[in-house]
């Protein structure tokens, strides 16, 4: 009974920890998002899409918070929707509700109206939907980007600078909307490999042969038992690597990987590549 009570009161002072953890991420992003909620007024370049995910899951706004102080840091001029931001579709589409058409024209107004030259998302849904499947339903007067993609732009350019030694073995997972869809698979990979310090390997299912994660397309709504085996099996396919880190530029993946890391008990950390990117910046990465 005393250990019992021993552990319980350690498991009481985890979930208190990881309470507050959580607590103090939503302020960060909270906070992150009112110094950049546009002012029509204003003048920018770049619309960061924050994406569903990313606002709305506690366990991923990470992924936001370390994609604007990685942006702020670099100086650009940019700005996000905050909460005129609606959903992009891609689960609409992909289950085939019709609701789409309006939700994509009305994101479709409201993007063109705000006269920005760049439209960038850290999502790998969001980023197939708004670049691909918006072409559709109408024109776009702005470059649609996927973090990764901006920021190994930036590389080329000689205009973010990764200096700091992340000393980790990581490997990527290949998110459906970013490979298979829209056949971005060396951008990510150019980006890990630039980070000094980082030991990257690669999974034997990798490019077009990638396992899918299982949480798009309405498949973890409907069929969660499902979703959940195929995420144990992604996060062997890490853990067989050696891999310390699990990573992916999806927050959809993030999300449905760390169901797989839950359930198996895994100790591979799964990781979005802005939190990478900060840390070789010398930002302090939110995690």
């Amino acid at each position: 009974m005393e250990n019992q009570e021993k552990n319980g009161g350690n498991t009481a002072i985890k979930n208190d920890k990881g309470a507050a953890a959580k607590e103090d991420i939503g302020q960060k992003y909270d906070q992150a998002l009112k110094s950049k909620q546009i002012d029509r007024a204003d003048s920018i370049d770049i619309l960061y899409y924050v994406g569903c995910t990313a606002s709305y899951d506690i366990n991923v706004k990470e992924v936001g918070i370390n994609t604007i102080n990685i942006l702020n840091a670099l100086g650009l001029k940019f700005g996000i929707l905050g909460k005129e931001e609606k959903c992009c579709g891609s689960v609409l589409l992909r289950i085939g509700d019709y609701e789409f058409e309006r939700l994509s024209e009305y994101n479709i107004r409201l993007f063109n109206s705000l006269n920005v030259k760049m439209l960038v998302t850290s999502c790998a849904g969001c980023f197939r939907t708004i670049k691909e499947d918006y072409k559709k339903m109408g024109k776009l007067n702005m470059e649609v980007l996927h973090t990764c993609e901006l920021l190994a732009r930036l590389l080329k350019e000689n205009k973010l600078e990764l200096k700091h030694e992340v000393p980790l073995k990581v490997t990527y997972h290949d998110p459906c909307h970013m490979g298979r869809h829209s056949n971005v698979f060396h951008t990510p990979r150019e980006v890990l490999r630039a980070i000094p310090g980082i030991e990257f390997v690669e999974m034997d299912r990798i490019y077009e042969f990638s396992r899918c994660c299982g949480a798009g397309g309405g498949l973890k709504a409907g069929f969660s038992d499902i979703q959940n085996l195929m995420a144990q099996e992604r996060v062997r396919d890490a853990e067989r690597t050696g891999a310390q880190r699990l990573v992916s530029t999806c927050p959809f993946c993030y999300q449905g990987l760390q169901i797989g890391i839950n359930a198996i008990q895994s100790k591979v950390k799964m990781t979005d590549l802005t939190e990478l990117v900060a840390l070789s910046m010398g930002i302090e990465a939110t995690s």
